[in-house]
């Protein structure tokens, strides 16, 4: 049975240069979301014909709004301020990254996994993707709006400072879920697809790597 009441998703995708691959999750995300929905994109200090590009292409389809940061903040600090735009109707809050594609579906399967109202935050690619990581789901997922309304916050500091090694604000919003009474969860069907992740010699994964205090996983070297 599905949910009698239609809720309304708020989505945020963060954005750091690689223009193409923001294009393609914007445009993945316009062509699937089945939800009521509004879309942020926070851009993280992109150069100028990037954030160009991206405001040209959200004016071009009729929807989203862009906000610049002017530089890189990193995920935590530009999810809590696109975030902080939803508008008064938001019941989920959605992070994405701008290096995936979103498949069809997949807002049904995060419904039917929100159908257990003890889940708190749902992550949008499955145990086998994840690597069956038991800390954290990642950084796509959907909270519920009300959590943000418990105080709920992404933490803001750059990668690498103050996080342990390979850790970063994902790290710490799962446990923030636990602690208000909720669990978090992982949909059952893969929802989204990585854009550029296979490619261990791209600048930009090597650089976030590094700050991230952490090896390139090993099928990559």
């Amino acid at each position: 049975m599905g949910r009698k009441r239609r809720d309304h998703i708020h989505s945020v995708i963060v954005s750091y240069n690689r223009l193409e691959l923001t294009q393609q999750a914007i445009r993945s995300y316009l062509d699937t979301v089945t939800l009521p929905h509004s879309l942020i994109v926070v851009d993280n200090g992109s150069d100028y014909h990037t954030v160009h590009q991206i405001e040209q292409d959200l004016v071009d389809a009729g929807e989203g709004m862009l906000v610049l940061l002017g530089e890189n903040r990193y995920p935590g600090f530009a999810t809590n301020r696109g975030w902080e735009g939803m508008p008064p109707a938001t019941t989920l809050l959605h992070r994405a990254d701008n290096d995936f594609a979103f498949l069809p579906g997949w807002c049904d399967h995060v419904m039917a996994v929100l159908e257990n109202q003890a889940v708190g935050q749902v992550g949008l690619r499955t145990g086998d993707e994840e690597l069956w990581n038991t800390h954290n789901v990642g950084g796509n997922c959907v909270v519920r709006r009300k959590l943000w309304d418990k105080g709920l916050r992404y933490d803001e500091r750059p990668w690498g400072e103050g996080y342990d090694p390979g850790w970063t604000e994902d790290s710490l919003l799962s446990p923030a879920v636990v602690r208000l009474g909720y669990r978090w969860a992982r949909v059952a069907v893969p929802c989204i697809r990585s854009l550029s992740w296979e490619d261990a010699n791209d600048p930009y994964y090597q650089e976030s790597w590094r700050v991230r205090g952490i090896k390139p996983p090993e099928s990559m070297t």
